[in-house]
């Protein structure tokens, strides 16, 4: 368990890094476009990465999966799970990014926007190194060296800021787009150049064997790799549908922009833990492979505690404080999308849980049920928002994710307790809600908002939180200790 904090402690920093370029990214971009032309970059954006996931994690998780479970030779094990999987890989992108540049007019007319047509063409060139760089992203994890995955994960961190802002700043929409291309595509020269068991690398080692292609296996990668693109791909459209919506129900660039700002915020919770997601996946793979219950069990039940006792009450603090959140990411032009926030950063906060608990499931060999519960969310998350968008415009959208996403991470904690371990501790939780409820009823009545001082009151509050939580006895000296002890490890 001390490594597992231990990776988690260098992937939290490298994901915190990633998320914060992101973040510096939007704000800027947002400020050097108008609401309007960040409507039109967002559209263009999450359409391309819900395009993406088809390809770019797929295979890449497959292969972090099988990764891990190889044991004995491992020196020809990786090479010839890396081999197959990059074969698979390199086949989807040409076809995938091909198809999708000559779909680009069609994909302008459904958003009843023809002049979004040379915007999708050049984002097809995002497709290849993305996908590619994506996948060194899950072999690092596979093969368990997470410093050279958060090593990759901070260089993109500056080549994407560089990249992005740079040529958004000179050449607006278009120039932001070519940034996305460039900056993982240099990640994925960078992950082949450090990889320990690339090929000119192996010729060197006594007993490596350049195996022929490997049918069996590649059947296996793309067996398991192909419920996770289905669920990857209606867990994406779920996210991104609302911009869609808006765009061709409302008709508004403008709108879309304000709404892109208030879920872009939003997703603070869902950057903060997705680290989650890299280390549960092999471990818990690993863990059921061995038929250790007690083990998982006990992983399960620390890495869920964390998650609740800290997503909860930053949730509740950030929904207080979304105006004062949005203006300082996106400035006074934006302070419409408050609003939105408050309601949506309650949607992001379920999907997380909802989230993480899928690559859960995935590593425990369950990955249907993430396929048809994203299923049922993007349905139900298209039909609630036809309906509320007429009633309530924008607000109607991020209410119909919020419903949505509490619903599917209901359903997908009762399964994952009852299917795996007993792991969720309900009394627990209860504890975490009131004293988060606490919180935003003290930082109501007495703090105001503010485009910085909002960091400050939210510090207090969480420290307040934090007085609760010892005084309860959800957290105690064990923890610190144990958390401290694995960090000096």
């Amino acid at each position: 368990m001390s490594n597992l904090v231990k990776a988690s402690f260098w992937l939290s920093l490298s994901e915190l890094a990633f998320n914060i370029s992101g973040y510096i990214i939007h704000a800027l971009m947002g400020r050097i476009l108008d609401p309007a032309g960040y409507g039109r970059f967002s559209i263009i954006i999450t359409f391309t990465t819900m395009i993406i996931i088809l390809i770019g994690r797929g295979i890449p998780i497959s292969t972090s999966k099988y990764l891990s479970e190889v044991t004995g030779d491992k020196i020809n094990g990786y090479y010839d799970i890396k081999k197959s999987a990059l074969f698979i890989q390199t086949l989807l992108v040409t076809v995938v990014t091909l198809i999708y540049f000559l779909l680009a007019p069609f994909f302008a007319k459904i958003l009843n926007d023809p002049s979004l047509t040379i915007l999708f063409q050049v984002s097809s060139l995002i497709i290849p190194p993305f996908a590619l760089a994506s996948f060194y992203a899950y072999y690092f994890t596979g093969i368990q060296d997470f410093k050279k995955k958060s090593f990759l994960k901070f260089l993109r961190s500056i080549l994407k800021i560089i990249f992005i802002v740079g040529f958004g700043y000179f050449f607006k929409v278009i120039g932001a787009i070519i940034g996305q291309a460039l900056a993982p595509l240099l990640v994925y020269l960078t992950g082949y150049l450090i990889d320990p068991f690339t090929k000119f690398r192996l010729r060197k080692k006594k007993g490596f064997r350049n195996n022929p292609l490997d049918y069996v296996l590649m059947k296996k990668l793309a067996g398991f790799a192909g419920p996770i693109v289905l669920f990857m791909l209606f867990y994406e459209f779920m996210l991104s549908m609302n911009l869609y919506f808006i765009k061709v129900m409302l008709g508004s660039d403008d709108l879309t922009g304000i709404y892109s700002a208030a879920s872009t915020v939003s997703r603070i919770p869902y950057y903060l833990f997705f680290f989650m997601t890299i280390i549960l996946l092999p471990k818990i793979s690993e863990l059921i492979a061995s038929q250790n219950e007690e083990r998982t069990k006990k992983l399960l039940e620390k890495a869920f505690k964390y998650l609740f006792i800290s997503l909860i009450p930053i949730t509740v603090i950030l929904s207080l404080f979304s105006e004062s959140a949005i203006r300082f990411f996106y400035g006074s032009q934006y302070t419409s999308a408050g609003a939105i926030m408050s309601i949506l950063i309650f949607g992001f906060a379920f999907l997380t849980v909802f989230y993480i608990i899928t690559f859960v499931l995935n590593g425990a060999g369950k990955n249907r049920f993430p396929v048809a519960t994203s299923l049922f969310g993007a349905l139900l998350n298209g039909i609630l928002n036809w309906i509320l968008i007429q009633k309530m415009g924008i607000t109607g959208s991020a209410l119909a994710t919020t419903i949505t996403a509490f619903i599917i991470m209901v359903w997908a904690l009762i399964y994952a307790n009852r299917k795996i371990v007993r792991f969720i501790n309900f009394r627990a939780i209860l504890k975490y809600l009131l004293a988060s409820l606490l919180i935003y009823l003290l930082g109501g009545l007495f703090f105001e908002q503010g485009r910085f001082i909002f960091i400050l009151w939210s510090s207090v509050l969480l420290a307040i939180y934090l007085i609760i939580m010892i005084t309860l006895r959800e957290l105690n000296s064990r923890d610190w200790q144990y958390l401290t002890d694995s960090f000096k490890k």
